[in-house]
């Protein structure tokens, strides 16, 4: 007990610690604030412009595309017909249509320059529209006489539109995906603490060290000790940065905050486990450590959209193991799985994933610290 509260007393002096898990996310999030705090209010939707080209006459999808509705008399898409792929490019690089449709025949590829909410809504269309017509060649392969009356019943210009699918959650702003990226950021900071108290197990890196690696305290329980006295401080501290951004900078998390509390927690955990695994696995002096902490959390918070908010679609479509695997995205995602679709089953995927990339950290540490060993000290 008295190792624990020498533990939370050097984690409580260390000023860099305090201000970079604590000051710096709270400025950060204030900036977000002043930037995206009323742009959600202005923004209303309108026609997703879409190109096409026929290189095979296809009326039928084409009018589709033209008739369905978001609402009455608000259609989902502006169509843009072009003559060739060359117009159909030079439209989507002066911006002129999110992206464009090359139709042959009951192929159907899609032209885009970057990944967003309305490519991805085109993607959907086309995705059902294929989905439809390959649904029309099987009926038409077991019953002839019934396909046309099928298609009809499929394709019926009355039955277009959008069905409304209201979402489970709260959330309906694109922009708070920023602050469940500095949420995830912040937790990995953790990886600071992680890698002080880490290094202070270890005889050939502080003083510290080396008077603990001659005390008669065995190693593991000063391990356990310090950790947990990690985990309460930077706990405390994470729970203060969420409640700001909650309930002072107005952020709409869902309506249960014990769970997006719960994996603030769980992420903090994984985060100090990183900056454990960085203190013993990786050789060098103090300083090349510490900028191996910061590459560990300023990446993964990059790969988890804090700079750009695109970045995990684009991930998801060129490398998705990199959304498994990366404790900031995976944070996001658990966040969002709660505030915007309300999915408790993908929010549980996403926490116990962090767990098990944690735990495998805690492993890795104790086994290197165990092993080590010093000829003299």
């Amino acid at each position: 007990m008295q190792q624990f509260g020498y533990s939370i007393k050097r984690s409580l002096r260390s000023i860099e610690g305090i201000f970079w898990a604590l000051v710096f996310p709270l400025f950060l999030g204030l900036i977000f604030k002043f930037m995206f705090g009323n742009l959600g209010t202005y923004e209303q939707f309108s026609e997703v412009a879409v190109g096409v080209v026929e290189q095979t006459e296809n009326d039928v999808f084409v009018e589709m595309l033209k008739e369905i509705e978001m609402e009455e008399d608000l259609h989902m898409f502006e169509v843009f017909e072009y003559e060739n792929v060359d117009e159909a490019e030079k439209a989507l690089q002066n911006e002129t249509v999110y992206t464009y449709i090359v139709v042959d025949g009951d192929e159907f590829t899609l032209m885009i320059r970057k990944m967003d909410i309305y490519t991805s809504l085109v993607k959907s269309f086309v995705d059902q529209y294929k989905q439809n017509y390959t649904l029309i060649e099987e009926v038409a392969k077991k019953d002839p006489k019934q396909a046309v009356a099928f298609a009809t019943n499929l394709f019926d210009s009355d039955s277009i539109g959008l069905e409304e699918i209201e979402l489970k959650g709260q959330d309906k702003s694109p922009y708070t995906q920023y602050f469940y990226a500095l949420l995830g950021m912040a937790c990995l900071i953790a990886s600071m603490y992680g890698l002080g108290h880490g290094m202070d197990l270890q005889a050939d890196m502080t003083t510290i060290g080396a008077r603990r690696n001659v005390a008669p305290t065995p190693k593991m329980q000063q391990f356990v000790t310090d950790f947990l006295a990690s985990m309460t401080m930077y706990s405390v501290l994470m729970t203060i940065v969420l409640v700001a951004v909650v309930y002072v900078y107005g952020q709409d998390f869902g309506d249960n905050f014990g769970l997006v509390w719960l994996v603030t927690i769980v992420g903090t955990f994984t985060g100090l486990a990183g900056g454990y695994l960085i203190a013993t696995w990786v050789k060098g002096p103090k300083g090349k450590k510490e900028a191996m902490c910061i590459a560990f959390f300023m990446v993964s918070s990059f790969l988890g959209g804090l700079q750009m908010a695109e970045m995990p679609y684009i991930l998801e479509e060129k490398c998705p193991i990199i959304n498994r695997i990366n404790p900031a995205t995976l944070l996001v995602n658990a966040y969002k799985s709660l505030a915007v679709f309300g999915d408790y089953q993908q929010y549980a995927v996403n926490v116990i994933s962090l767990l098990v990339i944690g735990v495998l950290f805690m492993i890795f540490s104790v086994a290197k610290l165990r092993r080590t060993k010093y000829a003299s000290i």
